[in-house]
């Protein structure tokens, strides 16, 4: 695990990799400093986040590793960038729960969700992004 020590050594090892420290977001997000880094890459924002409670140390163990474009990289479960995503609870960070849970074929293991959603105290949040909206 990287400590907050670590996060200067791994900017400078991402900006070798050709990726760009997100300034703007930094200087937007002050109370994440020291626990989460945001670079961008090709277009793409790239998070990097140390664990800060029981669900981030259990995300990081529930990973996957997938291959992009040649490389290996680890991405976060589903189900954990929904709860990441929910603890925040920004307009956007909903939107983005939403994009998740529009993708075809993505089945979600929505007993884990509950399970930590309660545990977060983000079960109101959970149903609401679950339950497909009633035509009236």
């Amino acid at each position: 695990m990287l400590d907050e020590e670590g996060l200067p050594r791994l900017e400078a090892l991402m900006t070798q990799k050709g990726m760009v420290m997100d300034a703007a977001w930094q200087e937007s997000n002050p109370m994440l400093r020291g626990s989460q880094v945001r670079f961008q890459f090709q277009g793409v924002a790239v998070d990097i986040l140390r664990p800060r409670d029981a669900h981030d140390r259990q995300l990081f163990r529930r990973r996957r590793r997938k291959r992009l474009e040649g490389r290996y990289y680890w991405l976060v479960a589903p189900e954990d960038f929904i709860l990441q995503k929910l603890k925040v609870g920004r307009p956007r960070d909903f939107e983005d729960v939403l994009t998740v849970l529009q993708r075809p074929g993505g089945k979600l293991d929505r007993a884990y969700l509950l399970r930590w959603g309660a545990r977060l105290g983000v079960s109101s949040e959970l149903r609401y992004v679950l339950t497909p909206p009633r035509l009236t």
